[in-house]
């Protein structure tokens, strides 16, 4: 009986962890890209999962799609807004990169998001 007690707290416990590295904000990290050298700020647990043509970031988290929307969002209001060719951009004068887009892909298990972005300001 003790032992079925001692794996029903353990079990509750894995749910309360996973829900809550599912659902909770967690903030930012930089990640630096391989192929170009680019430093992206990026929503935490998240893992870069492939580059493409220097310029595209796929990356791929066990946190949901609406966290990693808002978060994302965070992320690009705390940039520079630039805007032309009838378009808005991000640039982020620190990194001297512009994200050009960005986009997620919600899952059950995972969500997976994309930055595309070129280096220096793109308006200019």
């Amino acid at each position: 009986m003790k032992k079925k007690y001692i794996i029903c707290i353990i079990f509750v416990v894995l749910i309360v962890l996973l829900v809550t590295l599912k659902f909770m904000p967690m903030g930012t990290k930089k990640a630096v890209m391989g192929a170009s050298l680019v430093t992206l700020d990026v929503p935490k647990l998240s893992n870069l999962e492939s580059e493409c043509c220097m310029y595209e970031a796929n990356f791929k988290t066990i946190r949901s799609s609406s966290i990693i929307k808002k978060e994302l969002e965070k992320i690009m209001n705390s940039k520079s807004k630039l805007s032309c060719n009838g378009k808005t951009y991000y640039y982020d004068k620190d990194s001297d990169v512009t994200i050009t887009e960005y986009s997620i892909d919600g899952g059950l298990l995972f969500t997976k998001f994309k930055i595309t972005y070129v280096k220096g300001n793109a308006c200019k």
